[in-house]
C-alpha cells in the first residue's frame, strides 16, 4: 500500500518497574475509507518497525519527511492488543530500505 511517512521514534530502555522496552515505530499517514460517512480526508496511524536499533535504516530519511513509501504489513498479537508491524517499507521511488 502506498502511503506518506510522517516520523520515526524509537526507545530502548527500562521502566521503574523493571519493564523493559525496546522499540522502533513509524508514523504513516493514510486516506479515510471513502465510504466512509461521517468523516473524509487522511488520518495518521503508528506501525511497529522492529527494535531501536531498526531506526539506523530509516535515518538516511531524516529532514525529508514527509515522503511517499510503499508499505506491507501484518497485524500481530502483543497480550490483548493487536498491533500493524511493518513487513517492508521502500519509498515509492527507490530500493527497499
Amino acid at each position: 500500500m502506498k502511503a506518506l511517512l510522517l516520523k520515526v521514534k524509537w526507545n530502548k530502555g527500562q521502566t521503574e518497574n523493571g519493564t523493559q522496552y525496546d522499540y522502533c515505530r513509524v508514523t504513516l499517514q493514510l486516506p479515510v475509507f471513502e465510504g466512509a460517512v461521517n468523516e473524509f480526508g487522511v488520518d495518521s496511524a503508528d506501525y511497529e518497525y522492529g527494535n531501536a536499533e531498526s531506526h539506523n535504516k530509516l535515518l538516511h530519511l531524516k529532514g525529508k519527511l514527509p515522503v511517499e513509501v510503499d508499505v506491507d504489513y501484518q497485524q500481530v498479537k502483543k497480550g490483548n492488543q493487536t498491533l500493524n508491524q511493518i513487513i517492508s517499507l521502500k519509498p515509492s521511488s527507490s530500493k527497499p530500505i
